[in-house]
This record gives C-alpha cells, structure tokens and sequence, in this order.
C-alpha cells in the first residue's frame, strides 16, 4: 500500500494506492494535514484487516515515515 497526502488550495487530498495492482483504493480530503493522516491510515487498516482491528491509527500516524513528494 501506498499513502499519499497532497496539499491542495483548501483541502488534503488523500489517496490510498494497492501498489500490486496498480489500483487507486481511496481518495477524499480532509480540511487538515494530521486528520488526512488518520484517514489514510484508518482506511488502509480497516482494508487490510477488517472493520473489528484493534489497531491505533493515531499511533501508526506519527510511526509513519511521511515524506514529501515533488511534483
């Protein structure tokens, strides 16, 4: 999985990729840069392991290594 977080002029915009399959699962946009964080996260969690995981999306958020992207 890949999780991307893109400023945009009044919103995040989010998009959670399957890498493997070269498929876009997600996309929305949050108003502010952590809650787009959570978002993906809780996604890619709830995709991967199902909507009874018992995982800390605000943990793996500031675990993850977000770096940023150039255009």
């Amino acid at each position: 999985m890949r999780l991307v977080v893109e400023a945009r002029p009044e919103h995040w915009q989010i998009f959670v990729y399957d890498v493997a399959n070269c498929e876009v699962l997600h996309t929305t946009k949050r108003m502010s840069l952590g809650v787009a964080k959570y978002a993906a996260v809780e996604f890619t969690a709830t995709h991967c392991f199902g909507p009874r995981h018992d995982l800390k999306p605000e943990i793996i958020t500031k675990m993850l290594v977000w770096e940023p992207v150039s255009g």
